[in-house]
Protein backbone atom coordinates (compact mmCIF):
# COMPACT_ATOMS: atom_id res chain seq x y z
CA UNK A 1 0.00 0.00 0.00
CA UNK A 2 1.51 3.09 -0.79
CA UNK A 3 0.46 6.34 -2.32
CA UNK A 4 -0.19 7.38 -6.16
CA UNK A 5 2.40 9.39 -7.78
CA UNK A 6 3.96 11.93 -8.88
CA UNK A 7 2.06 14.04 -5.94
CA UNK A 8 2.31 17.62 -7.81
CA UNK A 9 1.93 21.06 -5.99
CA UNK A 10 3.39 24.49 -6.85
CA UNK A 11 7.03 24.23 -6.04
CA UNK A 12 7.68 20.65 -5.58
CA UNK A 13 6.75 17.26 -7.06
CA UNK A 14 6.88 13.89 -5.15
CA UNK A 15 8.01 10.99 -7.29
CA UNK A 16 9.10 7.03 -7.00
CA UNK A 17 13.15 7.32 -6.71
CA UNK A 18 13.23 3.75 -7.54
CA UNK A 19 15.31 2.66 -4.77
CA UNK A 20 12.21 2.49 -1.90
CA UNK A 21 12.26 6.35 -1.32
CA UNK A 22 10.42 9.08 -2.66
CA UNK A 23 12.80 12.25 -4.59
CA UNK A 24 11.36 15.48 -3.56
CA UNK A 25 12.26 17.68 -7.34
CA UNK A 26 11.66 21.46 -6.97
CA UNK A 27 9.70 22.03 -9.92
CA UNK A 28 11.35 25.80 -10.72
CA UNK A 29 14.48 23.95 -12.31
CA UNK A 30 13.71 20.03 -12.16
CA UNK A 31 16.40 19.27 -9.49
CA UNK A 32 16.24 16.96 -6.86
CA UNK A 33 15.62 18.59 -3.52
CA UNK A 34 15.09 15.67 -0.79
CA UNK A 35 13.64 12.68 -0.09
CA UNK A 36 10.97 10.65 1.76
CA UNK A 37 10.75 7.35 3.21
CA UNK A 38 7.31 6.22 4.15
CA UNK A 39 6.37 2.88 5.82
CA UNK A 40 2.90 1.44 6.66
CA UNK A 41 1.86 0.30 10.36
CA UNK A 42 -1.19 -1.55 10.17
CA UNK A 43 -4.07 1.08 8.90
CA UNK A 44 -1.60 4.12 9.28
CA UNK A 45 0.84 5.99 6.89
CA UNK A 46 4.11 6.63 8.88
CA UNK A 47 6.36 9.09 7.48
CA UNK A 48 9.68 7.68 8.44
CA UNK A 49 12.27 10.36 7.43
CA UNK A 50 11.19 13.22 4.92
CA UNK A 51 14.62 15.36 4.50
CA UNK A 52 15.14 18.33 2.71
CA UNK A 53 18.83 18.55 1.27
CA UNK A 54 20.43 21.70 2.80
CA UNK A 55 21.01 23.83 -0.11
CA UNK A 56 16.91 23.27 -0.78
CA UNK A 57 16.18 24.17 2.87
CA UNK A 58 14.20 27.25 3.57
CA UNK A 59 11.83 27.23 0.49
CA UNK A 60 8.65 25.98 1.48
CA UNK A 61 9.73 22.39 0.02
CA UNK A 62 9.44 20.32 3.64
CA UNK A 63 6.28 21.97 4.09
CA UNK A 64 4.77 21.36 0.59
CA UNK A 65 5.89 17.59 0.56
CA UNK A 66 4.49 17.42 4.03
CA UNK A 67 1.14 18.22 2.73
CA UNK A 68 1.22 16.54 -0.56
CA UNK A 69 1.39 13.43 1.20
CA UNK A 70 -1.51 14.53 3.94
CA UNK A 71 -3.51 15.17 1.38
CA UNK A 72 -2.67 11.83 -0.52
CA UNK A 73 -3.28 10.09 3.00
CA UNK A 74 -6.70 11.45 3.37
CA UNK A 75 -8.01 10.37 -0.33
CA UNK A 76 -6.52 6.67 0.02
CA UNK A 77 -7.48 4.18 2.64
CA UNK A 78 -5.31 5.17 5.98
CA UNK A 79 -7.07 5.65 9.39
CA UNK A 80 -4.10 8.05 10.15
CA UNK A 81 -0.88 9.83 8.96
CA UNK A 82 2.17 9.43 11.87
CA UNK A 83 5.41 10.83 12.08
CA UNK A 84 8.57 11.75 14.63
CA UNK A 85 10.47 14.21 15.48
CA UNK A 86 13.96 12.91 16.64
CA UNK A 87 15.62 13.92 20.24
CA UNK A 88 17.79 16.01 18.78
CA UNK A 89 16.16 18.25 16.03
CA UNK A 90 13.68 20.74 18.25
CA UNK A 91 12.41 22.78 14.87
CA UNK A 92 10.73 18.67 13.74
CA UNK A 93 8.69 19.13 16.22
CA UNK A 94 7.59 22.42 15.80
CA UNK A 95 6.96 21.46 11.80
CA UNK A 96 4.87 18.40 12.50
CA UNK A 97 2.32 20.58 14.37
CA UNK A 98 2.24 23.14 11.37
CA UNK A 99 1.92 19.90 9.44
CA UNK A 100 -1.65 19.37 11.40
CA UNK A 101 -0.19 16.48 13.28
CA UNK A 102 -0.09 16.13 17.24
CA UNK A 103 2.09 15.05 19.89
CA UNK A 104 1.52 11.81 21.44
CA UNK A 105 2.54 10.93 24.98
CA UNK A 106 5.35 8.83 25.97
CA UNK A 107 8.70 8.35 24.36
CA UNK A 108 8.54 7.57 20.69
CA UNK A 109 10.97 6.18 18.48
CA UNK A 110 14.72 6.33 19.06
CA UNK A 111 13.75 8.66 22.14
CA UNK A 112 12.04 11.38 19.99
CA UNK A 113 8.22 12.33 19.60
CA UNK A 114 5.45 10.54 18.06
CA UNK A 115 2.63 12.42 15.87
CA UNK A 116 -0.61 11.10 14.71
CA UNK A 117 -3.19 12.67 12.28
CA UNK A 118 -6.83 10.78 12.28
CA UNK A 119 -8.06 10.69 9.25
CA UNK A 120 -11.17 9.04 9.26
CA UNK A 121 -13.46 9.96 12.19
CA UNK A 122 -15.31 6.58 13.57
CA UNK A 123 -18.95 6.40 12.29
CA UNK A 124 -21.40 7.84 14.89
CA UNK A 125 -24.76 4.38 14.90
CA UNK A 126 -27.45 5.62 13.71
CA UNK A 127 -30.11 6.40 16.26
CA UNK A 128 -33.83 4.89 15.40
Amino acid sequence: MTVALPLTGHRARIEDAGDGTLRIVRLADGTPAGRIRLETHGRDLYIAALCIDVPARGYGLGSEAARLLREAAEAGPWDALTAWAPPHLGLAVYFWSRMGLRPLHGEGPAGGIAFRRELRRPTRPSTP
